[in-house]
């Protein structure tokens, strides 16, 4: 599924074409990582070395020796004690592997082992060098299996393809990371050479660029801006030295260099280049148009209003104009909304269309969504906008769509009430009325839906919720608690109803209680495994709460789900270790983290390892917080690191917490709702993947989501971690 953004709701429709919809697992990973991990990020053998040159040539002596061995894990294990040698035998070692006819360009774990290396010399030319062939070094093909080779075992590498080119892009990422922290103008050269190239590269050099931006005079001048890429990075570090340059390439013939540099000038705040804008808005290429009129909105221009609702009545530039009015708003552009809104055959622009309606304040875009809801199609997406909709006259049209006759559209209404009423904190003694009448009646769908309102806001209990005859309210009890956040009696509620479940769906959503857990251990151990090998919705959940339980006797389980080929499950059972009791926790998390490339997966190991304070001063786990402070090319990992390392806590003490709700709709391809008893994981922006249920007509209200990038994972599949039978 593809990642969405939060705003004031969460709002994802979801079209499902059948069998096809549902994924496969594909082959499994390795059984288990290789722990102790060769990376750089474990201290096991010498750990750091920063001793006499005799040991230290020793170091880089045993290194060589271990780079011979036919064995991978061994190999890396040598570039690991190379590195931490720091002698000059082991940068000659690091660069020679770092070459074309290396290991690290047969490895891409050997290829971050060695980036990371090579960081420690960067006093060194040689090492510069090295790191600037890795930043460039070509895309290759996973290394292939030996002839004869079935069985995929623990001490076998992956030779999956996504992971060999995602491991390698962070390897030219810290890499090029590496290089503009040195400061060295001739690194800042090679990294401006390689993000001008469009290459393999471009993308980490425009990175490290972005994060240490090169101070000398004439980095970024007119030899060098001369991309739309460039440009777009002389923007965003905000470097005016280059600016008169910037409005010289703006009336260049170059369209696409013209509309960069537009762009660029209006981002860097420069007022004078309103009268450049306004011309470029009506240029006849379409691309330079749109340019302008963005760069009109950034800049706040008097006539910004008109220039996008110009652009929504383009069909070539329609789509932009639709994105811009989400940033202004006048009654021009509300009625030029609602025209694309109802003329379009794109359901996407559409969409996209009532979303832009939806952020209006004006009163003219809530009564353009009411005209819409004549439009049984478009009902989930309308229903969505209003909810969240700045506009007063929001709550009026919520009433009459729920007080309205038809009993369909009275649910879509109370559902609506529960996102404003929790976002917006607005609330309407008629519709609370109508969610009682509803929570009363004898139709199960009604009463689910006003259950669900009910315990939303806060006005029901869910042990009274959850004992419900029909397992479509309990589902939406489980579901609606989410909003008073992981509170330890609502979650042993939940727990406590698991045992004697027989609804396998309901028995899903009752996972949500395992959120915290479960330190309390009421579920047996047995039936966590089950539901962790499941591959259903409260996999995650349960490889959380397993890893978290520290049963010996499971150790090879754990393992095998930090190794799942999942990022969900090893995401999970990252959190689970750190609150366990393995006296190797931390090992067993900065082996883990050593080659993650799914920067998702490294922030809930580097959350872990932040949260080990019982460990504060243990070496893997500084050195760990260490790289990832330094050189991960994911903000949010450098700065929980970073935090950490400072002994500052993950959260300041007494912060909100903020939190919105995520509005799901899912339904077949020709309209209709999707089959009964259908779950689905969303994996929210702080990394947990929840448990949920749609209802009969395909809504799933969930509150509670922290704000951020979230993925829906529908009817979830997840891959199995166990390794294949040999024949």
């Amino acid at each position: 599924m593809r990642r969405r953004r939060l705003g004031a709701t969460f709002a994802l429709g979801v079209v499902l074409v059948g069998a096809s919809a549902f994924a496969q697992p594909p082959p499994p990973r390795p059984v288990a990582p290789p722990r102790p991990s060769g990376s750089s990020t474990s201290m096991g053998d010498t750990g750091v070395d920063s001793s006499p040159e005799l040991r230290a040539h020793f170091g880089a002596d045993i290194a060589a020796r271990m780079l011979r061995s036919p064995d991978a894990n061994e190999r890396l294990r040598g570039l690991a004690r190379a590195a931490a040698s720091k002698s000059p035998e082991a940068l000659t070692l690091l660069v020679r592997e770092s070459e074309p006819a290396g290991a690290a360009r047969r490895d891409a774990r050997a290829m971050i082992e060695v980036a990371r290396g090579l960081a420690a010399f960067l006093s060194e030319q040689s090492a510069k060098t090295a790191l600037v062939g890795i930043v460039s070094a070509p895309t290759t093909s996973a290394p292939s299996r030996p002839p004869g080779t079935t069985r995929v075992g623990p001490r076998d590498f992956t030779v999956d393809e996504a992971d060999h080119a995602a491991r390698l892009q962070l390897a030219r990422q810290i890499a090029a990371i590496a290089l503009a922290s040195s400061g060295d103008p001739h690194a800042y050269e090679s990294l401006i050479a390689i993000a001008r190239s469009g290459g393999p590269g471009q993308a980490a050099a425009l990175l490290a660029l972005s994060m240490y931006p090169p101070q000398y005079a004439g980095a970024l001048g007119s030899v060098t801006l001369t991309t739309p890429a460039m440009l777009r990075l002389a923007a965003q570090i905000g470097d005016l030295r280059a600016i008169e340059h910037v409005r010289g390439l703006s009336k260049t013939g170059d369209p696409l260099l013209r509309a960069a540099a537009l762009l660029a000038l209006a981002e860097m705040g420069d007022m004078r280049a309103v009268e450049i804008a306004t011309a470029a808005a009506t240029d006849r290429d379409a691309r330079i148009r749109v340019a302008g009129v963005e760069a009109l909105v950034l800049l706040g221009a008097p006539d910004r209003a008109k220039q996008v609702e110009a652009l929504i009545g383009d069909d070539m530039t329609a789509a932009s104009g639709v994105r811009l009015a989400e940033r202004t708003f006048s009654p021009g552009i509300v009625k030029a909304l609602a025209a694309r809104a109802i003329a379009s055959a794109d359901p996407a622009m559409r969409a996209a269309a009532i979303v832009s309606l939806g952020r209006s304040p004006n009163v003219l875009a809530v009564q353009a969504l009411v005209e819409l809801m004549k439009n049984g199609a478009l009902h989930s997406d309308v229903a969505s906008a209003i909810a969240r909709s700045p506009s007063p006259n929001a709550m009026a049209a919520i009433e009459a769509m729920a007080l309205a006759a038809p009993a369909a559209t009275k649910r879509l209404g109370v559902r609506a009430y529960v996102v404003r009423a929790l976002g917006r904190r607005e609330t309407s003694a008629k519709l609370d009325e109508l969610v009682d009448r509803l929570a009363s009646s004898a139709d199960v769908q009604d009463r689910a839906v006003g259950v669900g309102a009910l315990v939303a806001l806060g006005k029901r209990a869910l042990e009274l919720a959850l004992a419900d005859k029909d397992v479509r309210v309990r589902r939406a009890a489980a579901v609606a608690s989410l909003a008073d956040g992981p509170r330890p009696a609502a979650l042993s509620a939940l727990l406590a109803r698991i045992a004697g479940e027989r609804d396998e769906a309901t028995r899903e959503v009752l996972a949500i209680g395992l959120l915290d857990g479960d330190p309390d251990g009421r579920v047996p151990t047995l039936v966590l495994l089950d539901r962790a090998e499941s591959a259903a919705s409260d996999a995650p959940l349960s490889v959380l709460a397993l890893a978290r339980r520290g049963d010996e006797s499971h150790d090879a389980k754990v393992d095998a789900f930090l190794a799942s080929r999942d990022p969900i499950l090893r995401a999970h059972a990252a959190r689970g270790v750190a609150l366990g009791t393995y006296k190797d926790a931390v090992g067993r998390l900065a082996a883990a983290f050593a080659y993650e490339a799914d920067a998702n997966v490294r922030r809930a190991i580097v959350t872990a390892l932040a949260g080990r304070t019982t460990d504060a001063n243990a070496p893997a786990r500084l050195e760990t917080l260490r790289i990832a402070a330094t050189f991960d090319p994911d903000r949010a990992v450098r700065s929980i690191a970073a935090r950490a390392l400072a002994r500052f806590p993950a959260v300041a003490p007494g912060a909100r917490a903020i939190t919105e709700t995520a509005w799901l709709h899912v339904a077949t391809a020709d309209g209709r709702p999707p089959p009964p008893n259908m779950t689905a994981a969303l994996q929210r922006a702080d990394g947990l993947a929840v448990p949920i249920a749609f209802d009969d007509e395909g809504f799933a209200i969930v509150p509670g989501v922290p704000p951020g990038e979230a993925r829906l994972v529908l009817a979830p599949r997840l891959p199995a971690y166990e390794a294949p039978k040999l024949p």
